[in-house]
Parts: C-alpha cells; structure tokens; sequence
C-alpha cells in the first residue's frame, strides 16, 4: 500500500513548485480578504494524491492567468498616464501659446520665463512624473524579467502609484499652461495671455474637471490602503501619501486656479478673500474648506497609524488599528471627495465687487446696505448689535454652561465661588465713577464699525447739525470764526464745556454712549472733545454689562462723577429724562407716542455753575426700536424707586422676540447749544435761572422734534412733556 501511494506520488521538486504556487495563490486570497486555513493546505499538499494534483495545477494555472491580464490592463493605463504628461507639456502648451512672441518651447530655461505660478506648477509636476516614471520603470522590471510564478502584489502597488503620481503630474501640468506668462524674464505678474483669456470658460471646466478626477483618485486611494496586504504597511502608507497629495493638489488648484480663470476679466478674484463673493458662495467655502481640513487630519492620522505599524512590522487583521484604518478611511476620502465638490459648485455663486468711477456711491442718507452682502460685514454687524444691545447674554450664556456642566448644585456653588472671587477685583477702585477701565483701543474699534454697522442694520444713520449757533463752538464750514465770548475765553486760558442732553431715554438708550463715536460726530464737531456718556448706576452693577459701558468710556451719572467728567473731559452725554422715563415708555413700531419726564433739573444746575453749553439731542428711531413685553407701570414704579431699576423687565426688538432692536431708520437731531448765566454771587445757581433755562430747553428739543420728525421717516410721531 506505502509503494502503491509512493508511486502515485509526484516529485519532491514537482511538489515544492506546486507548494510556492499555493502559497501565491493563498496571499491572493488573503489579500482579497478571504479566509485562510494553513493547516488546509499543509495536508492538501502532504497528501499528495492523483485526484487533487491537476486540481491544484489548474487552479494556478487560472490564477496565473487572470494576473497575467490584469497586469496587462494596469500596464497598459500606467504607460498611458505616463506618456499623457510630456505630451500635454510639448502639444497643449504649443497649441495655447503659439502665438506668442516669445515662442513656446518644449524646453526652456526654468525660472527664466513663464512667471512664478508656471514655474511653480511645473516644478512640482515633473516632480511627480519622475515619481510616476520611476514606479513605472520598476513594476515592467518586476513583471517581466522575474518568473510569472513570483508575481504577487508588489508591480500591482507599483503601477497604481505610477497612475495616480502621472494624474497628479497631469493636472499639474494643465494648471502651468493656464498661468504661462509669454512677457519677458522675470516679469511674473503681467495680466494672462491672449490664449488663456479667450480659453477662461474651457479652462475652468477643464481644470475642475481634471481636479474632481483626482480627488476622486484620492479617495479611491484611501480605500485601496485599506484593503491592502496587511503583511506590507509600506503599500498603504504609500498609499495615503498619495492621497493627501490628491487632496493637497485638487482642492487649492480648484479654488485658486479655477476662480482665477473664472473671473480673470472681472479682476476681483484672489486666492486670500475673507468675508467676500456673497453669502452662498462663503457658505459653500466654509463647508468646503471645513471638509478639506477633516480629510487632510484624517490622512495624518492614518499614515501615523500606518507608519506605527510599519515600526512593529505590520497590521495584524481584525485587530483595534485596522478597523481604526477602515472608518478613518472612509472618513478622509469622503471629506476630501466633498470638500473638491464644495469649492468646485462654489465658483459660479461667486459675486465680484467692482467698484467702477462711472458709478458713482448713492448718498449716505438713502443707502440701504444688504445685512448679507459680504459675511465679513454681517458678522461684524451682529458682533457690534449683540455688544451694544445684548452683552447680558453673554452673562446668562456663563451661568447657563456652568449650571449645565456642574455634576452637581455643590460643583455649581462652587463654580460661581470661584468665578466671582476671580471677579471681584473689576469692582476696586470704583472704575464706575473714575473711569479707570476706559479701553482706548475697544472705543477705537467701535469708532471704526459702529457707524457701519448701524447703516447695515437700520438702514439709515444719521447725523445732522442744526441752527448756526455751532459757528461759534468752532465748525467745519470755512470762514467761520469764533465768537467774542469764545475768543475771551481763549484770553483767559480757559474753553467752553458742553453737556448734551440726549433724548429720549427708551428702553434701552444705548446710542447715547455710541453716537458721538461715529465718523460723521466727528466731521461736524471737530472742536467738541470725545464725549463722556454718564449712565444710570444700576448699569456699573451687571457683570459684562458693566465692563463693555466702561470700555466704551461711560461712567456713573451721580454728581461728584458729573462734575469730575466735565472738568477732565470737557464733554458729557446724559438722559435726563433717567429711568422714570423708562416706565413711562412703551415703545415698539406702533407706539406713535413718544413721552419725556421734565422734572430733572440737576444737569440745568451744573451747567449754569460750570458755565457750560447746553445742547439738546433728539433720537429718532430708537424708542421706537424696542419695547418691554410687560407693560405694568404700578409695579415698575415701585420697584424703580426701592431696588433702582423698574421691574418687570424684558425688551426685545427684532421679529418681536429677540433682544436686539428693530431695523428702523435712525437719526440723531443735534440742536443748538443753549447760552447759558453764570452762577450767582456764592457760586452757586439761582432757582430763577434754573426756571428759565428748563424751559427753554425743552422748548428747543419741541422745535427740533417738529423741524426733523417727517424727514427722519416719523411724520406721525407725537411727543408728550411730562412735568410731573
């Protein structure tokens, strides 16, 4: 029976050669993720016999087969993609640029001619066609001079990367033909050819074609890598450079290279252009660029994963790395993938913003600004109406994220412990009254935005200077000269004051400590220092309210602080009409009542024993811009005048829920200022004096209001003096 087995037996060599081709055949199968036994084929092949023999060699024989075609295949697209860069750099570039007066040549000089972007272009694309040719070279070498029974996945990894270095190569290569500059050496930046100029509408659909082909490769990368011959990391770590170098090339080419010449004429595209093109052209760029951060992360990840298992020797199957690789794999091709569709369907949405001399800009006063023209200005807006208008959001935002993160109301107590320990410090020295934390550079930004943002929001803001009177504080209007007081004053070493009475109070009177910051303030009353705007002291007690006030400069309306302003500054801005004008207020777009509280007197004293100017301001707009959802004026009286600040509270504006104020047009009257006596004999004011100029102050503020109302766009708007 042994002899009858023996004699059926093939060979020791005829078995050892069937045992190499088993063991190819068997990496194959693994490599296409089928299980593998080994101890199957340690008794397939011990065994021996005549019926499993011409199985076996058939078996190879169909293998060696269907390699030998699909290394053919590979072959033959990686001769192409090959052979495809030299020839789009000899014919392409002669056909776009043959009419050039410096003839195009399939060998120039480089940094010579073409400008930087050609040299740049060309430069990493023969980069990469070394590299392709490279892989090329030594996959035929590994194909054809070894046996067809030795060939296992190593020429097929090398001819995928010899196509996607050549596609790479490739798109590089187009992109250099469309930045070629015929002009003389090293004059880079002349406007494109004649060529390129006429071939803009081709040239973009070419390039995001050619680039959404190779983000597509890209991805296609990732998911080769991660099926992969776990037994060869180098494979998939080339791989996944690869595929960050798809990534890396199609999505800057498609956004710098194809806006470029999607609107080359208009002259208004770069590369680096926040906030600008329209607002679904920056939504599509946000989500765009977003994706391409994800995949580049992704595929530094997986290469670190991969490169960590190259220093271990390889990624064992169905372990904790290479599912990590599958999922992360997924994840940075499908991003990458996404963020070339993004910037690619982003480029027509593109709106350029050319400014032309034949138009000329429409006036100031009718300008209606778009909230979303560009995303750059809208954020801008909304940051300057939330820290004017809602910076105790902020507040309750703190609270909010410290109650939601507490495990517990112990850990929440605590938070707010040490939250107002670290607080606390921002109350010493009262900065409420000396105006210590006055931030220069916060009011310098405010006078920056705030009169843009104000016109993008409301459409129309405005101020006017009225009467002639303000010759006399000194004006922008030529010729005009000082008047004899003034120049007696000067004499004397000493200037006039100014106290403006900004009215009314409203809700929420917040253009009182911005308005004068504004461009158009300035260039009206050049001779008027930086107000200080005085605010109620309810005000200096709110954290974040408190600090964005006294950032902007304002201060505590009390008396001591009134009258130390005035000596340090010159200026001040306050609201008579205080917080019992705020109970009387009802605000919102229907309200066609506007109610101001006359009783104060106490600003009419320190201007008369400061000899200071008394000028009315009436703002248009603003009371009618918020409104208080509870209207219950017994209880905000009572609460007024025992805890400082009228309660129940809640103004909101906008749609009639939010708290920022409505978009109504806004202009602020600016009267003129009122002469004022001097104090009497002991320096102080007299009773009549007081009388007097009370009323004829708010005498003036009726004048202004009937004078101004129906050109502010309020031509029904009714005003109610409340003296009691």
């Amino acid at each position: 029976m042994r002899e009858n087995q023996k004699s059926h037996q093939f060979p020791e060599t005829s078995i050892e050669s069937e045992r190499a081709a088993y063991d190819s055949r068997a990496a194959l199968h693994r490599h296409a993720g089928k299980a593998y036994d080994p101890s199957v084929g340690k008794v397939y092949f011990c065994c021996a016999q005549n019926t499993a023999q011409p199985r076996v060699g058939l078996g190879v024989k169909a293998v060696a087969f269907r390699e030998m075609h699909l290394g053919s295949v590979e072959v033959v697209a990686a001769f192409v993609a090959v052979t495809s860069v030299p020839l789009t750099h000899g014919v392409a570039g002669h056909l776009l640029h043959k009419d050039a007066t410096n003839p195009w040549r399939f060998w120039s000089p480089p940094f010579l001619t073409g400008g930087s972007r050609f040299m740049t272009f060309q430069g990493f694309s023969w980069s990469f066609f070394a590299l392709s040719a490279l892989c090329f070279v030594v996959a035929i070498g590994q194909l054809y001079v070894t046996k067809m029974a030795a060939f296992v996945s190593a020429p097929r990894q090398l001819l995928t990367a010899s196509s996607c270095s050549a596609l790479i190569s490739e798109v590089l290569m187009v992109s250099s033909l469309f930045t070629y500059h015929r002009g003389r050496r090293l004059q880079h930046r002349r406007a494109p050819s004649t060529g390129t100029q006429n071939l803009t509408e081709a040239g973009t659909k070419v390039t995001v074609a050619m680039c959404c082909a190779l983000a597509l490769a890209g991805a296609a990368l990732l998911l080769v890598a991660h099926h992969s011959h776990a037994a060869d990391p180098f494979a998939r770590l080339a791989f996944v450079s690869l595929a960050l170098a798809c990534f890396s090339v199609a999505v800057p080419v498609t956004h710098g290279l194809g806006g470029r010449l999607k609107w080359a004429l208009s002259g208004s595209w770069t590369f680096y252009q926040p906030g600008r093109g329209g607002f679904r052209f920056i939504l599509l760029q946000a989500f765009g660029w977003a994706s391409f951060a994800v995949s580049v992360a992704g595929c530094a990840v997986l290469g670190a994963i991969v490169l960590r298992a190259v220093m271990k020797g390889g990624l064992g199957e169905g372990t904790d790395e290479m599912r990590a690789v599958a999922v992360v794999s997924w994840v940075a091709g499908g991003t990458g993938f996404l963020a070339q569709v993004f910037l690619a369907v982003s480029l027509p949405l593109f709106r350029p913003s050319v400014a032309t001399s034949e138009t000329a800009p429409a006036p100031a006063s009718t300008a209606k600004v778009s909230q979303a023209s560009d995303l750059r200005g809208f954020l801008q807006m909304m940051l300057v109406l939330h820290v004017i208008h809602a910076p105790h959001l902020l507040l309750l935002a703190i609270i909010a994220t410290v109650l939601a993160a507490a495990p517990s109301a112990a850990w929440g107590a605590t938070a707010f412990s040490v939250l107002a320990v670290a607080y606390s410090p921002t109350f010493f020295g009262a900065p409420g009254s000396t105006g210590m934390r006055s931030w220069t550079a916060f009011q310098a930004w405010a006078t920056r935005v705030v009169e843009d943002a104000a016109r993008r929001w409301h459409g129309e803001c405005r101020v006017v200077r009225h009467g002639e009177a303000w010759r006399f504080l000194g004006t922008t209007k030529e010729g005009d000269v000082g008047s004899p007081v003034e120049e007696n004053e000067k004499e004397k070493g000493g200037a006039r004051r100014v106290i403006f009475g900004y009215h009314p109070h409203g809700l929420y009177p917040a253009a009182a400590c911005w308005f004068h910051l504004m461009p158009q303030f300035a260039s009206l009353f050049p001779s008027v220092p930086s107000p200080v705007t005085l605010g109620a002291s309810v005000i200096f007690r709110v954290p974040i309210l408190r600090d964005v006030a006294m950032w902007a400069g304002a201060r505590n309306v009390s008396r001591s602080t009134f009258l130390k302003s005035l000596d340090e500054r010159g200026a001040v801005v306050l609201c008579p009409g205080g917080q019992a004008e705020l109970v009387e207020h009802v605000g919102g777009q229907a309200d066609n009542t506007v109610t101001l509280c006359t009783r104060h007197k106490g600003f009419i004293k320190i201007a008369i024993e400061k000899h200071a100017h008394l000028v009315p301001v009436f703002c248009f707009g603003e009371s009618q811009a918020l409104t208080n959802l509870w209207k219950w004026k017994a209880a905000q009286r009572w609460t007024y005048k025992r805890l400082g600040f009228p309660m129940p509270f809640l103004a909101v504006g906008f749609k009639g829920i939010l708290p920022l104020p409505a978009p109504l047009p806004l202009s602020f009257i600016v009267g003129e200022p009122l002469a004022v006596p001097g104090p009497g004999p002991e320096g102080f004011a007299l009773e009549a004096d007081v009388n007097r100029v009370h009323e004829e102050y708010y005498a003036r503020i009726g004048e202004l209001f009937e004078s101004y109302k129906a050109s502010s766009g309020y031509p029904n708007l009714k005003l109610v003096l409340m003296h009691d």
